[in-house]
């Protein structure tokens, strides 16, 4: 293709000034291969379940979570209908679990879902979550590795987590849940404290090692074994404040914060899901991330347990999960959800990128990792887009339990990132999902 006079070239225009930084995709940037669009990966998640009445039921459609009839004739329910206009782009996957987790205390979901690790007996076998995976290799240019977040924050307890992202030792990555701070983190100044804290914290990272390796010299094999993993948590550690350094003078997107509540919390969950959805579209938008997870409600007493009386509901999302008959009230609920969910995925749709849409270049992994009254086991999930990443939709598709939900991580960990031939407990790839 011949240059044109109106074609731009992002690097030279990240050399002439930092805030085309954050630049989205434009069309004059389409000759240079550089240029290319980039490839995300979302993971959302939500607590308890889903009512899943029998396919006979009267109100099998109206109250049940999964779609009726498998393949491309299948019928969606009607707390699916806010996401149906984008059928062709979004596959409903039936069936699916964690082999080790499906006898669990179903309130462990989101410490495994991710990860696919036994935990049924012992928190020291948690392993790398897929999202952590992918960002080993997809986070190396951006500002942030990862965008990790939830309505809880933190990360809790374990078998309580209120967070799905785990690192390469298993450790739990503390989410944000606090608007604000989120978008001063992505689009606001490094303040002075911040620079010194990166400062002080290079010093006592060179002091640990020091006395650390003194240390080691005089320790037995097994106490050498536990300071290895010690250090290993120290070099880290020490890899995130290196990069922090690297990009605290680089200018941040100038993105106008009119429009975001960001004072929203999770007592007004309508407002305080649309503005954390809207900060993950940004996230991605001005290239801010390219790897990102939001558990949008938690297995854990409190504010996000409480969304259904927000809504106008008379119970806790953990007392309607345990609905056995009318399930009229958690249907509302899973609605909701569902369509702050949808509308997150309209939005990705609604921004134009290269030859396709944000979507198409985002594949968008949502669900549960319990069905029917807290069971561990046939997992609701929606996977969304990635079009241009090699992703096909449409389609309903239902597995047996002899496919582990690993196989689906695996088989996206091979389409975005160096090829493998495992991740956790994985058999092989489902290769019905990509084109």
């Amino acid at each position: 293709m011949k240059r044109k006079s109106w074609h731009l070239n992002r690097r030279m225009a990240l050399k002439s000034t930092g805030v085309c930084l954050g630049l989205p995709w434009l069309e004059g940037m389409a000759n240079d291969r550089s240029n290319r669009p980039r490839q995300r990966f979302f993971a959302g998640y939500f607590a308890y379940g889903v009512p899943m009445p029998s396919d006979n039921a009267a109100d099998r459609m109206e109250h049940g979570w999964f779609p009726l009839g498998e393949g491309k004739e299948y019928a969606a329910p009607q707390m699916h209908q806010s996401i149906m206009p984008l059928k062709d782009k979004i596959t409903f996957l039936s069936g699916l679990s964690h082999p080790a987790m499906r006898r669990t205390s179903a309130h462990k979901g989101a410490d495994y879902f991710l990860t696919g690790a036994d935990l049924l007996k012992t928190y020291d076998k948690q392993s790398i979550s897929i999202d952590q995976y992918l960002a080993q290799e997809m986070g190396k240019e951006t500002r942030f590795q990862s965008l990790v977040m939830s309505s809880l924050g933190g990360v809790n307890r374990p078998y309580r987590s209120s967070t799905l992202s785990f690192d390469r030792s298993g450790r739990p990555i503390p989410a944000q849940n606090k608007p604000a701070e989120i978008f001063r983190r992505m689009f606001g100044e490094v303040t002075q404290s911040e620079q010194n804290a990166l400062a002080s914290r290079g010093s006592i990272i060179d002091e640990v090692f020091n006395e650390a390796q003194d240390l080691n010299r005089r320790l037995g094999v097994n106490d050498r074994r536990k300071m290895d993993e010690y250090l290993s948590s120290v070099r880290e550690v020490e890899r995130m404040t290196e990069r922090s350094k690297r990009w605290q003078n680089t200018a941040k997107p100038d993105i106008d914060r009119e429009g975001l509540e960001l004072e929203a919390n999770p007592t007004s969950p309508e407002e305080y899901l649309t503005v954390m959805y809207n900060l993950l579209v940004l996230a991605f938008q001005t290239d801010s991330t390219r790897i990102a997870t939001f558990q949008t409600a938690c297995e854990e007493a409190g504010q996000t347990d409480r969304f259904p009386s927000a809504i106008g509901l008379p119970h806790s999302s953990h007392k309607l999960s345990h609905e056995k008959k009318n399930y009229a009230d958690v249907a509302k609920y899973l609605t909701f959800l569902n369509d702050m969910h949808a509308n997150f995925i309209k939005k990705l749709d609604s921004i134009q990128e290269d030859d396709g849409t944000l979507l198409d270049n985002t594949l968008c992994f949502y669900g549960c990792a319990t069905s029917k009254t807290h069971q561990a086991t046939n997992y609701p999930i929606i996977l969304s887009g990635g079009k241009n990443i090699g992703f096909q939709h449409g389609s309903h598709l239902h597995y047996g339990d002899n496919v582990p939900l690993s196989n689906l991580f695996l088989t996206i960990a091979n389409q975005m990132t160096k090829p493998s031939s495992r991740f956790s407990d994985s058999t092989g790839d489902i290769t019905e999902v990509v084109g």
